[in-house]
């Protein structure tokens, strides 16, 4: 019975220390704060967590493990990475979303990025491998072809004499060359979308207004935006 308190004593401290971290950052939180948030006393607080680099440290660890295990599940049956990009970029932002201990971690990692447990850190090998995966298996843009994006209009581009494009090859021939693109510049760009969002869930960035951008909405601009920028704008009547 004691244990029980006991771990529901760290749970309330670790949740209340994510919360506090993730609204005030880490200068911003005190122990008093967070004993307050959590409804225990400093004694039981101290006992749990003997300073508030003890709490960060704790808040980060949660997050890696939870981070790891969404990362897990999003790969596919049995752990196999058979997902993308999108999807890792999906999840991750759901995390931010939903887990108080994961924006307390992203956020701590902006503010202390010398120290241990760099949330970026924690899945940019997953990142790495989608982006490996997906360029030795996209097709390639064939130079031979017209590859215009979308169909022009009269004058604007090559075509047959009403200047409509004859091109007909679909979207192998459309998609921008993956495999040639700079690895480097993929990599940044997703870290880029994910920092972006938790920029725009905050409401330091607005779209449309004063308010934060809905939750939902900058999930599905994340995903338009990757895609658009491998493989160009979409083909004429197709959603990307």
């Amino acid at each position: 019975m004691k244990q029980e308190r006991a771990q529901q004593t760290h749970r309330a401290l670790l949740h209340a220390a994510a919360t506090e971290f993730d609204r005030h950052g880490y200068a911003g939180t005190s122990l008093a704060r967070v004993s307050q948030t959590a409804g225990v006393t400093m004694g039981a607080l101290t006992f749990h967590f003997p300073s508030k680099a003890a709490l960060a440290d704790a808040v980060r660890t949660e997050a890696a493990a939870l981070t790891r295990a969404a990362v897990a599940r999003a790969s596919g049956p049995d752990g196999r990475r058979d997902t993308g990009v999108v999807e890792l970029l999906d999840t991750l932002t759901r995390l931010l979303d939903e887990e108080p201990s994961v924006r307390a971690a992203a956020r701590l990692t902006w503010e202390q990025p010398e120290s241990a447990g760099n949330w970026h850190a924690g899945w940019s090998p997953d990142l790495r491998d989608r982006l490996a995966r997906e360029r030795s298996t996209a097709p390639a843009a064939d130079p031979r072809e017209d590859v215009y994006p979308f169909t022009p209009g009269p004058g604007r581009g090559p075509g047959d004499a009403t200047g409509n494009n004859t091109n007909t090859s679909g979207g192998a021939a459309r998609a921008r060359d993956l495999a040639g693109l700079d690895s480097t510049d993929l990599e940044t760009l997703a870290h880029c979308l994910v920092v972006g969002s938790e920029a725009l869930r905050r409401g330091i960035v607005t779209l449309d207004g004063d308010d934060p951008a809905a939750r939902a909405e900058v999930r599905q601009r994340l995903g338009r935006l990757w895609r658009r920028a491998v493989t160009g704008p979409p083909a004429p009547g197709v959603r990307c």
